[in-house]
């Protein structure tokens, strides 16, 4: 059913609890499971050609795989990780159209965003849902528990 598993990560331990789900899924699949981190860019104007610097790259990739040695340590199938300059929800759609992913595992921050739907669960989940090709499975992370763990 599922060839390709996209867990997207920001560094947060909410966005971390999605990777144990993925790992389960792509194990019973026999799916590859791919991390991915996208490091914001925030362009000085319109004309600004954003470019992945070494520094931000490598701090991405030592993140990445910090997550897969600590999380997915003996985890059977391919695990590939992946660094991506730009906008969180859009790289994480465009990622997923470009290399045929069959689902995106992510959980919810559930900070941010405006309306009852939105602020549940934030506004990067929110525009992932909308523009995902694929299915995608939200881990909810109730206000309760991430105030609990701030």
């Amino acid at each position: 059913m599922f060839k390709h598993i996209l867990v997207p990560l920001d560094g947060s331990e909410y966005s971390e609890r999605a990777v144990e789900l993925a790992r389960s899924l792509a194990e019973q699949y026999s799916a590859r499971l791919t991390l991915l981190t996208v490091m914001v860019r925030f362009p000085a104007s319109r004309l600004h050609i954003a470019r992945l610097d070494q520094g931000s790259e490598e701090r991405g990739r030592q993140y990445l795989e910090e997550v897969r040695a600590t999380q997915l340590g003996t985890a059977s199938g391919p695990v590939d990780t992946v660094v991506q300059l730009g906008t969180p929800a859009e790289s994480i759609a465009e990622f997923a159209s470009h290399t045929e992913v069959d689902l995106i595992v992510m959980s919810t921050h559930g900070t941010t965003g405006t309306g009852r739907v939105r602020h549940t669960l934030g506004s990067t989940a929110w525009k992932i849902l909308q523009d995902a090709p694929c299915p995608v499975l939200l881990i909810a992370v109730h206000r309760s528990v991430a105030q609990a763990s701030s």
